[in-house]
């Protein structure tokens, strides 16, 4: 975790540091997800499917101009089918989370390293969801319906259309302690 130490502000300390869960794969923002990209990739693949191997009555095949149109759109549903939990699973384990006595800080190191950080007094409120088994979500603000429909999905991509990000710490397996510390460091 020395990266975070490196993003600490002078006299700054952490008092809490951790990781998401890895295993965690689906979130809520799934029930309308994965039923979505069923069907986008079973069309696609059902397009393709036509598009090369049928023939009309007159034993011609579709040109080649509809089977390449379709590749961009099987590529898609396979990314949403699939390859958005290998995503978020990469991303998960390289995100960082803290918690100083000034501030709440994500580091992220995908390709390079992105740093979203926000000071404990500005921070506008703080929920938390928490599952039965304790792994919960502590979110430092308010984010737009859209902003969190899409975040920590593997289409977070999407989200960057739809307004300002607020930090969120996802799937943590300290959820309620993170929450105590940052209510404590607040009412000082």
């Amino acid at each position: 975790m020395d990266i975070l130490q490196k993003q600490l502000l002078k006299d700054e300390s952490i008092l809490w540091k951790g990781q998401p869960e890895v295993g965690i794969l689906f979130s809520a923002s799934d029930i309308f997800l994965v039923p979505f990209s069923l069907l986008w990739g079973g069309f696609a693949v059902f397009w393709e499917f036509l598009v090369l191997f049928m023939k009309d009555k007159t034993g011609q095949r579709a040109p080649v101009f509809f089977a390449l149109f379709g590749i961009p759109f099987v590529l898609i549903g396979l990314y949403f089918i699939f390859g958005r939990f290998f995503y978020k699973k990469w991303k998960k384990q390289k995100t960082y989370y803290a918690v100083t006595d000034k501030r709440v800080l994500i580091v992220t190191s995908l390709f390079g390293e992105d740093i979203q950080a926000a000071y404990i007094n500005t921070l506008p409120c703080i929920n938390k969801s928490m599952r039965s088994n304790g792994i919960g979500t502590v979110k430092f603000g308010n984010p737009s319906f859209m902003v969190d429909m899409y975040k920590n999905t593997g289409l977070d991509f999407f989200a960057s259309f739809y307004g300002r990000d607020v930090p969120i710490f996802y799937d943590i397996k300290d959820a309620e302690k993170v929450y105590q510390i940052v209510n404590d460091l607040r009412n000082k």
